[in-house]
């Protein structure tokens, strides 16, 4: 029990620390301009079926998946953090958009939002081909298409924000986003980007 008990406290605590609170007080941070950078990365290559699809992949696409690896890496983190902790903060106000500090914290969040999904969003839709005559769609990148879903995720999560969607109705899109981008961390696509 009293394992639980400490794991619970832990967890708690880190919650407290990787979710910024967004109050009036202590406004949620406005996130800097990112700017890609030349690296060495590469895409990974030996997943099926990548291994089959590598000589598809052109040098837009490695760039756009290169880009938004570093701009995942340095923001991604960031950005969901303040997120999870607005949707938190207009929970614990019932959902009243009206209450003290909410619609502030609201901006910032959805600026942020808008400013990730402006990064990406050619960047995606380099990424990500429609196959014709089947219309069918992927990426001939490791996980490029995650990198489209996530960009689609966060203009919709920026679009109920400004629709003033109760907290529970936004939970889908972050919820999504949320599980977009654990594939992209965990699967090891972006380190050394």
């Amino acid at each position: 029990m009293r394992r639980w008990v400490k794991f619970a406290a832990l967890f708690l605590a880190a919650a407290g620390i990787a979710t910024p609170i967004a109050y009036a007080d202590n406004p949620t941070p406005s996130l800097p301009q990112f700017v890609p950078h030349d690296s060495d990365w590469q895409p990974n290559t030996v997943v099926y079926p990548y291994n089959l699809w590598q000589n598809r992949v052109t040098p837009e696409q490695l760039t756009a998946m290169r880009e938004s690896c570093q701009w995942f890496n340095a923001q991604y983190g960031t950005l969901m953090s303040q997120v999870f902790g607005f949707q938190r903060f207009l929970g614990d106000r019932h959902d009243v958009w009206t209450a003290p500090g909410v619609q502030s914290a609201a901006n910032t969040v959805e600026a942020n939002l808008d400013q990730s999904a402006a990064f990406l969003d050619p960047r995606a839709h380099t990424l990500f081909i429609v196959n014709y005559p089947d219309q069918s769609e992927y990426s001939p990148v490791y996980n490029g298409d995650s990198v489209f879903h996530l960009w689609y995720q966060l203009t919709q999560i920026s679009d109920n924000m400004k629709h003033q969607l109760p907290s529970g109705q936004l939970n889908a899109h972050i919820a999504t986003a949320n599980v977009y981008g654990t594939t992209i961390r965990d699967s090891g696509v972006c380190a050394g980007a």
